[in-house]
C-alpha cells in the first residue's frame, strides 16, 4: 500500500511539475540591460535667432520628474534656452518645486524626479525621501518571530501577541540595532519619530496593525500601509551655492528655485552633462538637447509617458503621444531626429474611448546607408518588406564606428537572442581573419575576411530577395608574438523573428485593425469602444493605459525591469580566455535617483502570503502529456498489485 501511494505521490508531482513548466510566463515588462538610458524631454526647434528651448515639467514628463498619477500632484519644472553653440546663458536655467499637502495633512515636495516629505521650511527647507508609500491595500502577514525587512536597512519585527489576539509586540530596528518597540492594539498604528532638524520631531516610520490573530500553533500579525522617510534629510538654504556646484538656491516658504546664476552652461556634441542631479545629453550633431535618466540599479521601474489633458465642459479628454514628445515610451533616436509613432486617443468621462477613434501611426525613413526602419510598439524595426502588407524585424544591435570589440582568436562575442561571433583564426601575414557566426551554438555562417572589409549574413525573412541579418566591419587583424587578435566594430544584428503586418488585418492585436499601404501603417479600434477602469492597467497593443484610483486621469506607461540576470540586452558580452577587451554599451552615466524600494517579506519559516495570482491554463498538448503520466502510473500500481 505504501508503495502505491508512493507512486501515485510521484506522479502527481510529475504532473505538476509539467503544468508549472506549460504556463506561459507574463511578460508584460521590457526587459534591458543596466545601464538603461532612456530620454524624456527633447529642445524645441531653433528659431531664426538660433534659438531654442528645452522645458519639461511633472505632468508633461513624468518619467523624469515627480508626478503621482493618483494624487496629480507634482509640481517640478525645468526650463533652460538654448542657443545654437550650446550655451545655456546665466540665470536661465531655472528649476523649480512647489510643495503640497495630502489628505492626511502631510506636507511632500518633488525633488530631483522622487517624493520628499517636507520636514521644515522656509528660507531654509529640511527635506526627506519617501521610501516606503505604501495604502491599505499593501499588506504583510508576519509570524511571531519573523521580520519584515524595509529599504534603508530598516526592519519590522513581531515579537509578541498577547494571550487574547489583540495586541502586538513589535519592534523596529535600522541596520540591526533596534529604535523602538512598541505594544499596538489591532486596528492602531505603531509611529516611530526622531529629531530630523524641525522644532519638534518628525514622523519616520507609521504603519497600521490591521490584525492580531492567535492561533492554535501559529501566532500572525497582519499590517498595512507603511510610510517611511530617510533620516538622511537634505537641507535646501536660500542663498547656498554648495548644494549643486555653480547654482544658487533661491527659496522662501512657498517654493524652491535653482538657478546658475553667475555662469554660463555650455554642452557638447555626443556627451552627456550633468546639471544638478539631472542628465542632459546632446546628439552627435549638436543640434538636439534632451533630458536624460539613466538607470543603473536593478529593479522594475514604471515609466509613465504621456498623461491625459484636463476635461472639456463635455466630460472630453485627450491622450496625445508622440515619439519626440515622449521618447521614454515611444521609440525616438536623438542622434538621427527620427521615430515618428503618434497614438491618440478621446477619453470621456466614463474612461470610454468610441470605437474608431483611437489610433496608432508610424512611418517608416530611410538612413544614410540606405536602410528602411520604422518605429513600432516603441522599438527600432528594419523594414524587410513593405506594401499593404509588411514583413519587420526587431533591431537587436544598432552599433557605430566607435563600438569596438576585441576578440582573441578562439574567443567568442555573445549578442542578444542567442547570436555569437568567433574568431576562429587569422593568416600567417596578418591581414586576413575567419569568422564564423552561430545562432544558438549552431554555426550559420563561416567566412575569411580582409582586414577594413564587412562581415555579412543574409536569411529569407519573406522578401522577394534575401535580408541582411548581420553586418560587422573588421576594423584590425593582428598577429602578436603570443597573440593573434581580431577587432570588429560597427555591428547590425535583426531579428529573425519577424513581424508580418498585413493591413486589414484584426487578429494581429484583438478588437483593433490594421489600415497600412507603402507608406505608413495604422491600428484603429474600428469595431468597438474601449472602456479602462478606475484603479487599473489596460493593455493596449503592446502598450499599457494605466487609470488612477478616482478615474479621472489616465496615461501611457511601460514597466521595465533592469537587470541583473539574463536578459535580451543590445549590450554584446565576451566569453572565452581573459584578455583585455572594449566591451560598450548604449548608455552610460550615473543614475540621478533610485526608485523608491517597497519592503521585501524575509521568510524565516513557510509563513501563508497574500500574494495575487493569476490562474493560468497550460496548452492543449498538455492534456496528452498529462494522460500519458497517469496511464503510466496506473501500469506501474497495477503491476505491483
Amino acid at each position: 500500500m505504501n508503495k502505491k501511494i508512493t507512486a501515485v505521490t510521484l506522479t502527481a508531482l510529475m504532473v505538476l511539475t509539467m503544468f508549472t513548466a506549460m504556463v506561459p510566463a507574463a511578460s508584460a515588462a521590457k526587459e534591458v540591460a543596466a545601464p538603461y538610458e532612456f530620454i524624456c524631454a527633447v529642445n524645441t526647434t531653433q528659431d531664426g535667432a538660433g534659438l531654442s528651448w528645452l522645458n519639461a515639467s511633472s505632468k508633461n514628463n513624468p518619467s523624469i520628474l515627480y508626478y503621482d498619477l493618483d494624487d496629480n500632484e507634482g509640481k517640478e519644472n525645468i526650463t533652460m534656452p538654448i542657443f545654437d553653440n550650446l550655451t545655456v546663458p546665466k540665470g536661465e536655467l531655472i528649476y523649480s518645486t512647489l510643495p503640497w499637502t495630502d489628505d492626511e495633512g502631510y506636507e511632500y515636495i518633488a525633488w530631483s524626479g522622487a517624493k520628499f516629505a517636507v520636514v521644515d521650511t522656509g528660507n531654509d527647507w529640511i527635506i526627506s525621501e519617501k521610501l516606503v508609500d505604501e495604502d491599505d491595500d499593501d499588506d504583510h502577514l508576519l509570524r511571531v518571530g519573523e521580520s519584515l525587512s524595509l529599504t534603508g536597512g530598516w526592519a519590522i519585527t513581531a515579537l509578541e501577541i498577547d494571550v487574547d489576539g489583540k495586541k502586538s509586540w513589535l519592534s523596529l530596528t535600522n541596520d540591526g540595532e533596534e529604535v523602538e518597540n512598541i505594544v499596538v492594539t489591532e486596528g492602531n498604528d505603531f509611529t516611530y519619530e526622531e529629531d530630523l532638524g524641525a522644532s519638534d520631531d518628525s514622523e519616520v516610520m507609521n504603519f497600521t496593525v490591521e490584525t492580531v490573530f492567535a492561533g492554535m500553533n501559529t501566532n500572525l500579525v497582519k499590517i498595512n500601509n507603511i510610510d517611511l522617510i530617510s533620516t538622511d534629510t537634505v537641507e535646501v538654504e536660500s542663498g547656498d551655492e554648495d548644494l549643486f556646484n555653480d547654482f544658487e538656491v533661491d527659496a522662501d516658504g512657498t517654493k524652491i528655485e535653482i538657478i546658475n546664476k553667475d555662469d554660463d552652461i555650455t554642452f557638447s556634441e555626443d556627451d552627456v552633462t550633468d546639471i544638478m542631479d539631472f542628465a542632459v545629453r546632446v546628439n552627435e550633431d549638436g543640434n538636439l538637447v534632451a533630458l536624460a535618466r539613466i538607470i543603473t540599479e536593478p529593479g522594475t521601474y514604471e515609466l509613465i509617458g504621456a498623461v491625459n489633458g484636463t476635461q472639456d465642459g463635455a466630460g472630453l479628454s485627450w491622450l496625445n503621444a508622440s515619439s519626440r514628445n515622449n521618447p521614454s515610451i515611444l521609440y525616438y533616436d536623438l542622434d538621427d531626429n527620427e521615430g515618428k509613432e503618434n497614438l491618440t486617443m478621446p477619453i470621456f468621462d466614463n474612461l470610454t474611448v468610441p470605437k474608431g477613434e483611437l489610433i496608432y501611426s508610424t512611418l517608416p525613413w530611410t538612413d544614410d546607408e540606405g536602410n528602411e526602419y520604422i518605429a513600432w510598439a516603441g522599438a527600432k524595426f528594419a523594414v524587410v518588406d513593405k506594401g499593404n502588407d509588411w514583413i519587420i524585424s526587431a533591431k537587436l544591435v544598432d552599433e557605430d564606428d566607435d563600438d569596438d570589440h576585441l576578440l582573441r582568436v578562439g574567443e567568442s562575442l555573445s549578442l542578444t537572442g542567442g547570436w555569437a561571433i568567433t574568431a576562429l583564426e587569422i593568416d600567417v601575414d596578418g591581414k586576413k581573419s575567419w569568422l564564423s557566426l552561430t545562432n544558438d551554438g549552431e554555426e550559420v555562417e563561416d567566412v575569411v575576411v580582409t582586414e577594413g572589409n564587412d562581415f555579412t549574413y543574409e536569411e529569407d525573412l519573406g522578401a522577394s530577395d534575401d535580408t541582411e541579418v548581420m553586418n560587422f566591419t573588421v576594423e584590425t587583424v593582428f598577429a602578436g608574438m603570443n597573440t593573434n587578435l581580431v577587432k570588429i566594430n560597427n555591428i547590425d544584428l535583426i531579428s529573425t523573428d519577424t513581424v508580418e503586418v498585413e493591413s486589414a488585418d484584426e487578429d494581429l492585436y484583438n478588437d483593433f485593425e490594421v489600415d497600412a499601404d507603402g507608406t505608413r501603417i495604422e491600428i484603429i479600434n474600428k469595431d468597438d469602444d474601449i472602456t479602462f477602469s478606475e484603479d487599473d492597467i489596460t493593455d493596449i497593443m503592446d502598450f499599457a493605459v494605466r487609470v488612477n484610483e478616482d478615474g479621472n486621469l489616465v496615461a501611457l506607461a511601460q514597466e521595465v525591469i533592469v537587470g541583473g540576470g539574463a536578459v535580451a540586452t543590445e549590450a554584446p558580452t565576451v566569453v572565452g580566455t581573459e584578455v583585455a577587451t572594449e566591451e560598450p554599451t548604449n548608455v552610460t552615466g550615473v543614475e540621478p535617483g533610485a526608485p523608491t524600494e517597497g519592503p521585501t517579506d524575509a521568510v524565516e519559516t513557510e509563513v501563508p502570503t497574500e500574494v495575487p495570482t493569476e490562474d493560468k491554463v497550460p496548452g492543449f498538448e498538455a492534456v496528452f502529456a498529462i494522460a500519458g503520466l497517469l496511464a503510466v502510473a496506473y501500469l506501474v500500481l497495477r503491476q505491483r498489485e
